[in-house]
């Protein structure tokens, strides 16, 4: 009874501390005012006007922007043949897994349970900007952290129907995506395939987007919207295709949940905590 005490009280913090992190992005959307990246880059431009070098490295803003999404090079979808300035596809097995258990009398007993993992994995980005009519600003995301995706394909298919071989050599296909699952990759007495799911998810250019982040003149790519650096972490960096008011009423509901499950796990492993020293 202790440690399961222990462990909801462990899970119970670790839901305060998400949901605390949802209350601090609404802090930061609702404070923030919007910014024209026209204004941004005249105002970069005043500060390197007066710095002897005539540059405004070291430059540094929260800012709040609103625009499309614009890309030169766009990348197209394996799968949803769709174009985006981001595109993720995955490929993920369904799986039966044999399983060998004993009972209370020691009898061995066979299960096979259902389990998923993923098989492909692979994120493209091209280089993209924010523009909102007044200018364009360049967005570096760094690995993505922060940008929300837009998914165009979810797709089950059956084990064999997207698969084809010869000579002991199996390719799995969907659309342009293609990938070789070789020959004996998984012993079929121990695990047997049910089927595929197909998964692509896109930034799409040309949409409507938020964006907040610290927008920072840097020497070598100018002026950039990134991810707030180390002395302002806390901040938080998102470019989404949702609006402002869908932002905030989805980070407000999801904090307000995460609460009331952190205290009612709070409370049940307290409970659970103390009956369990009592009863040592």
């Amino acid at each position: 009874m202790l440690w399961v005490g222990l462990i909801l009280l462990a899970v119970a913090a670790l839901l305060y501390f998400l949901s605390k992190r949802s209350e601090t992005k609404v802090h930061y959307v609702k404070a923030t005012e919007t910014s024209k990246i026209g204004a941004i880059q005249k105002l970069v431009a005043e500060v390197a006007a007066d710095m002897p070098d005539g540059m405004a490295t070291g430059f540094k803003d929260y800012v709040e922007v609103k625009g499309r999404v614009a890309c030169d090079e766009p990348l197209q979808g394996e799968i949803s043949d769709q174009v985006g300035a981001i595109v993720e596809t995955e490929v993920i097995r369904v799986y039966e897994r044999r399983e060998e258990t004993r009972d209370a009398q020691g009898q061995l007993r066979t299960e096979w349970r259902k389990g998923e993992e993923t098989v492909s994995s692979n994120r493209r980005e091209s280089p993209f900007w924010i523009d909102d009519g007044t200018g364009r600003l360049r967005v570096k995301s760094n690995g993505g952290r922060g940008v929300e995706l837009v998914k165009v394909v979810e797709r089950y298919e059956p084990a064999g129907s997207n698969e084809s071989g010869f000579g002991g050599q199996v390719t799995l296909s969907m659309g342009r995506f293609q990938m070789s699952l070789g020959s004996g990759r998984w012993d079929p007495s121990s695990s047997r395939t049910l089927g595929y799911r197909f998964v692509e998810r896109i930034l799409p250019i040309g949409k409507p987007v938020y964006a907040l982040g610290e927008v920072a003149a840097t020497e070598d790519e100018g002026l950039l919207l990134r991810p707030p650096t180390e002395d302002d972490k806390k901040k938080p960096f998102m470019v989404s295709p949702k609006t402002e008011e869908e932002i905030v009423k989805g980070a407000e509901k999801s904090a307000k949940l995460l609460r009331i499950f952190a205290i009612i796990l709070g409370v049940g492993g307290v409970a659970l905590a103390v009956f369990g020293l009592i009863r040592r």
